[in-house]
């Protein structure tokens, strides 16, 4: 790109006779820097260019030689001129490469001021993708931050929920505890009333053994079924509560906040299953005092019934605590497994 002009002819002139002097040639890389790289390279020349024809001129219309023939003079100026021609050719031949030089210096400065444009621009882009992308990831941060906080508020409350179902499942066993001892004292009642009615009855008991053996088998029968379906019951639930001990087990292998949560829910379980077995032992203490009463007063088919309606209210509310028990691991295994699959988000 040229530059603009801010020298004039005299400064150029000035420097070019100061070169001389010094026995420098006054070439356009000596003048321009004497000019402190001021101006544009062609007015520059174009001064040099000029200096050079009328210093030629002013020493060629000065030259003089006392006592030399003219035709000698004439001759010596057209051989000074003719050096002085070859010597402006040379100059310009120089100027020329110089120039040339110059221009393709210039090119590929452009050329790299391009690359740079090209470079900064592509770096531009990249920080204005670099930017989105920032911000779209603050932005899932906080979304990820926002249901995080909603996913621990979820999981508070189902601790709450788990709670207030073993505080339930406490009251309902300490029910349980109290039917029971209700229903002792009532068994103790009527196998006293049975004791006094035992002589009035006992001309009628001969009359109703057989009957009342029918029944007795038929009862057994009935019990031993019931006890059937409660033992293939229990294996059921063990086997159960063994697949959950065992997902349970892969799921304390991937965190140890749901260790800690499933070795809880193992216990619980472990409680239940102790609880049905206590269950179950008392349901066979009925049945043992069942068929003492029956023995006892087979004709008493009235406080027979009523024992039975008894032993299958305590049953029914077995099997009601039972699958309340039931539900609530339900719940805790829905809520662990929440748990879980949050925390896999999370990772």
């Amino acid at each position: 790109m040229a530059r603009s002009s801010s020298v004039s002819f005299e400064a150029v002139e000035q420097i070019c006779f100061q070169l001389l002097s010094q026995g420098e040639n006054p070439s356009f890389n000596l003048v321009y820097a004497e000019l402190g790289n001021k101006g544009s390279s062609e007015i520059v020349q174009r001064y040099i260019d000029q200096w050079r024809r009328e210093t030629g001129a002013a020493f060629f219309r000065q030259r003089s030689i006392p006592g030399m023939p003219d035709e000698l003079v004439s001759a010596a100026d057209t051989f000074m001129g003719r050096i002085w021609s070859l010597s402006l050719q040379q100059a310009d031949q120089i100027f020329a490469g110089q120039r040339q030089e110059l221009e393709q210096e210039r090119e590929a400065f452009r050329a790299q001021l391009q690359d740079a444009h090209d470079h900064i621009q592509l770096l531009e882009r990249n920080a204005g993708v670099a930017a989105r992308q920032i911000e779209s990831l603050e932005q899932g941060v906080s979304s990820r931050e926002t249901s995080i906080a909603d996913l621990r508020n979820q999981a508070l409350e189902f601790l709450r929920q788990r709670e207030g179902l073993e505080n339930r499942i406490k009251l309902l066993e300490e029910a349980a505890e109290v039917r029971e001892q209700k229903f002792a004292a009532e068994a103790d009642r009527l196998a006293r009333l049975l004791q006094t009615d035992r002589d009035r009855y006992n001309a009628s008991l001969k009359e109703e053994q057989d009957r009342s053996a029918q029944e007795r088998e038929l009862l057994m029968k009935q019990i031993d079924q019931a006890r059937q379906d409660k033992l293939s019951e229990i294996v059921s639930m063990r086997q159960q509560l063994a697949n959950r001990e065992e997902r349970e087990t892969r799921q304390r292998e991937q965190t140890e906040e749901a260790r800690a949560a499933l070795r809880e829910a193992v216990s619980r379980t472990r409680q239940i299953e102790t609880s049905l077995a206590a269950a179950e032992g008392r349901i066979e203490r009925l049945q043992a005092q069942l068929k003492t009463a029956s023995e006892a007063a087979h004709g008493k088919e009235s406080a027979v019934a009523a024992a039975e309606a008894r032993a299958r209210a305590v049953e029914e509310v077995r099997l009601t605590e039972t699958a309340r028990a039931q539900r609530a691991e339900a719940a805790l295994a829905e809520a662990l497994a929440e748990i879980a699959m949050l925390k896999k988000q999370r990772t």
